[in-house]
């Protein structure tokens, strides 16, 4: 009975000693993620852009009643022409995503279309008058409002937009049929200020470069020309009008360089 109470209590001492042997410490705690920073679009930017402009309304053309001949009136638009040119603008991103902003660009654009009038005679003979509406370049001033996806932002935009649409009559044919004894005056007017409205997407391929595709269409207002043809020796005449719609769509892959 004496030994079963000393080896009690030696089992009892022992106890929290060999507890204490086997305490294993916590493991430590994982280094924390690190998350990437969320790309920023605000700041300005520098570039260039280079697509394609095609489509856009049909030219008219009318002749009053006093044509002393038959006249079957005809349209000719480019198909698809160059365009390109530079760009500068600035964004403001807010803590939302929204992105504001504004954009101006000038571009070089290869973009003519002509109407015209097929003047027949009594003998079959013919002879064609036209105008031919030239654009060599365009430009626009516009705001943006879009949303950004981290990286990828996708926008509205529009605005002012501006260029230089000329006439180019071509009447020595007709005056060639009708003879000498006509002459031509012609007059003529031209819209230059209209206005750009479109969209895009832009694509942060770092920091500081951006690449992105836009879409634009544009409409310069009209370019009119009266020609009037005149008998000199009976004072008779008449009239030769056009009037062409200067407008177009363009599609454009764009490149910036950004100051943020």
């Amino acid at each position: 009975m004496k030994r079963f109470a000393i080896l009690l209590a030696a089992t009892a001492l022992a106890t929290p000693a060999f507890a204490a042997d086997i305490i294993t410490e916590e493991p430590p705690a994982p280094a924390p993620v690190e998350i990437a920073p969320a790309y920023n679009w605000t700041g300005l930017y520098v570039g260039g852009q280079a697509g394609a402009a095609f489509g856009g309304s049909s030219g008219a053309i009318g002749t009053d009643l006093g044509v002393p001949l038959d006249a079957v009136t005809f349209q000719k638009d480019t198909d698809v022409g160059f365009t390109g040119g530079v760009h500068v603008g600035y964004d403001y991103q807010l803590p939302s995503n929204i992105i504001i902003g504004g954009v101006v660009d000038f571009n070089y654009i290869d973009n003519d279309r002509k109407v015209g009038v097929d003047l027949v005679d009594g003998t079959g003979d013919n002879t064609t008058f036209s105008n031919k509406v030239d654009l060599d370049y365009f430009g626009t001033v516009r705001g943006k409002v879009g949303y950004a996806f981290d990286r990828v932002a996708v926008y509205g935009t529009g605005g002012l937009a501006y260029g230089n649409p000329k006439n180019k009559v071509n009447d020595g044919e007709a005056l060639a049929l009708l003879g000498t004894g006509f002459t031509s005056d012609t007059n003529s007017d031209k819209d230059s200020i209209g206005y750009s409205v479109g969209g895009g997407v832009d694509f942060l391929a770092t920091e500081k470069l951006s690449f992105g595709l836009e879409y634009l269409y544009t409409d310069l207002g009209k370019a009119k020309t009266e020609t009037t043809f005149t008998n000199v020796a009976t004072g008779d005449a008449f009239s030769v009008d056009t009037k062409t719609d200067v407008d177009f769509h363009t599609v454009m892959a764009k490149a910036s360089y950004r100051f943020n």
